[in-house]
């Protein structure tokens, strides 16, 4: 048996399955009819804010510990907005609405290299994909949504060409 890391190839595939599970949950901030996005250190793409939530967190608890700690400001979570996922992958996104628990003047965050408020019909072009679904489905106003997206024409076109390589 071919070993990788010092683990064989059974072990290793075993290990990455239980890492790849993911839940994410991010929030739709809402602030005189414009939405929040942020950026991540040395990521170009705006997207709402959140993340992975920790092992056993609940989707709720973690949206609103994540802007608490990232922004820096109390929130409330309100409406669910969808459930999340992916043909390719075994991540759980959940998105859900909040609102500042008061309005703020100052955002400090060691999170996010940049916020800001956009027209939510007028978004950025360098947003996320997904995000930008997300966000059309709050403003359709149809939710809560349960959606397993499937994977872009690039990215199957990007993975054969990957596993061509690799022969």
């Amino acid at each position: 048996m071919t070993e990788v890391f010092g683990k064989s190839k059974v072990k290793l595939r075993h290990t990455l399955k239980v890492v790849k599970k993911v839940k994410k949950a991010y929030a739709i901030i809402i602030r005189n009819g414009l939405i929040l996005l942020v950026r991540r250190p040395g990521v170009l793409i705006w997207e709402l804010p959140g993340g992975q939530l920790l092992p056993n967190e609940g989707e709720r608890e973690g949206i609103k510990r994540m802007i608490d700690e990232d922004l820096g400001f109390k929130s409330e979570i309100l409406e669910l907005v969808g459930i999340y996922s992916k043909e390719s992958e075994e991540d759980i996104t959940y998105v859900y609405t909040a609102k500042e628990a008061q309005s703020q003047s100052n955002m400090d965050s060691h999170m996010y290299v940049a916020f800001s408020f956009f027209d939510i019909h007028n978004l950025p072009l360098n947003i996320f994909f997904d995000q930008k679904r997300q966000i059309r489905d709050y403003l359709s106003g149809k939710y809560p949504v349960r959606l397993r997206l499937k994977e872009s024409k690039l990215t199957v076109w990007l993975k054969t060409k990957l596993k061509q390589k690799k022969k």
